[in-house]
């Protein structure tokens, strides 16, 4: 697997299929990508240097390497973040 060969970060991509009818506003296959991310505890030291807990320095790193990828992708678009939970 990809931790056991030393990746401490990576992300995987793949195809998602679902039972659900077709209509107007859903189609039952879509694209997925999670992403994995091992924080040594050098890295989680930073975040006390920076006065904030670990939990929000993980969220601020996810959200910096999403925006990246979103301009690597994508070029200069606007962004924003919607704090929603479903």
């Amino acid at each position: 697997t990809l931790l056991q060969q030393g990746h401490n970060q990576f992300l995987v991509t793949g195809d998602v299929y679902r039972r659900d009818e077709i209509d107007m506003s859903h189609y039952p296959i879509f694209h997925q990508m999670e992403g994995v991310k091992i924080f040594t505890p050098a890295e989680l030291e930073k975040a006390k240097e920076l006065g904030i807990d670990e939990r929000q320095y993980v969220e601020h790193d996810l959200k910096r390497a999403l925006e990246g990828m979103v301009k690597t992708l994508f070029g200069d678009v606007e962004m924003r973040w919607v704090d929603a939970y479903f």
